[in-house]
């Protein structure tokens, strides 16, 4: 059963749902929802639905928490709408010259500036001498950041969390994932596209990380980063180069939904077709179809050594 709270009130009885899906991710990007539903009579357009308001999913025990409407679209007797976990002002131009500032400080002004609250998991919390925001929205300014560190973020139910990718990889899984002989799944190994080393020069600093994973493919990092001294360059190339080489063993698996699953922790793959895969993974995105009743999970297989 699926239940609707749009702008705090439960609306579900009053609409006929055609299709709604919810994507939860684990890295930089807010997450999104998808509902459509039946207008034939214009109820929708009589209510007013606009940018800004707030929506809810519930499906079970499983929430999309608070969405912050984004787009609305009437069409053929269906009308479409589509909403962020994001308030709409994480995605202005901010301008922005940060300096002595230390990484959380950074993650909890953000977080303050749109009304979220703040978390973080495993992040050691650096201090910058330098950081310059020029135009760049605070979610992309903050992914970037998070990148150089080997760190991401997600945004759930009014949260900004922030954690540090080896710590959460790191942990326990927390559910399993079996598919059967009739499964519907499907595993990339891209092993061979991996970075052997980074590094990075900026300013008169240096740095340089290798991961020693057999390849010699060397990664360019890009040279508009501040640098302030020779330990921040490596570090920052060993960050690049973890993002680099993220997702090279991947896959997806669909089935029935279920709760339990949440993007940016670990579970136990368990595939009887092929279980030269079995093991830990990563969940980074899930897509649950409520309509449907239909769960998709896309995982990742950790790094291992940084």
């Amino acid at each position: 059963m699926i239940q609707i709270v749009y702008n705090g009130q439960d609306i579900t009885d009053n609409v006929s749902i055609n299709r709604c899906w919810h994507d939860m991710y684990a890295q930089g990007s807010a997450d999104t929802l998808t509902l459509i539903v039946g207008d034939a009579g214009s109820l929708w357009d009589s209510w007013g639905p606009a940018v800004g308001d707030t929506v809810q999913i519930t499906y079970g025990s499983i929430t999309t928490g608070k969405m912050h409407v984004n787009g609305v679209s009437p069409i053929n007797g269906l009308f479409t709408i589509t909403a962020r976990s994001a308030p709409a002002s994480c995605y202005d131009a901010q301008y922005k010259a940060w300096s002595k500032i230390r990484l959380l400080q950074i993650g909890q002004e953000i977080a303050d500036r749109h009304g979220l609250t703040f978390k973080s998991y495993g992040v050691t919390d650096h201090l910058y001498n330098y950081i310059l925001q020029n135009g760049q929205n605070d979610l992309s300014f903050l992914a970037r950041r998070a990148k150089l560190e080997s760190c991401s973020f997600l945004i759930y139910d009014g949260a900004l969390i922030l954690y540090d990718e080896k710590y959460m990889e790191s942990q326990t899984a927390s559910e399993t994932i079996t598919i059967g002989q009739d499964g519907e799944y499907r595993f990339y190994d891209d092993r061979a596209k991996l970075y052997g080393s980074c590094k990075l020069e900026v300013g008169g600093f240096s740095g340089e990380y290798t991961a020693g994973n057999g390849s010699n493919r060397i990664l360019t990092a890009p040279d508009d980063i501040y640098v302030g001294s020779n330990e921040e360059a490596a570090r920052f190339a060993q960050g690049l180069l973890r993002a680099a080489n993220n997702g090279c063993c991947n896959g997806w698996v669909k089935g029935r939904i279920l709760p339990g699953y949440a993007a940016a922790s670990m579970a136990s793959l368990e595939c009887s077709r092929a279980p030269s895969w079995n093991g830990p993974v990563f969940l980074y995105h899930i897509r649950n179809d409520y309509a449907a009743g239909e769960t998709k999970l896309f995982f990742r297989r950790p790094l291992e050594g940084y």
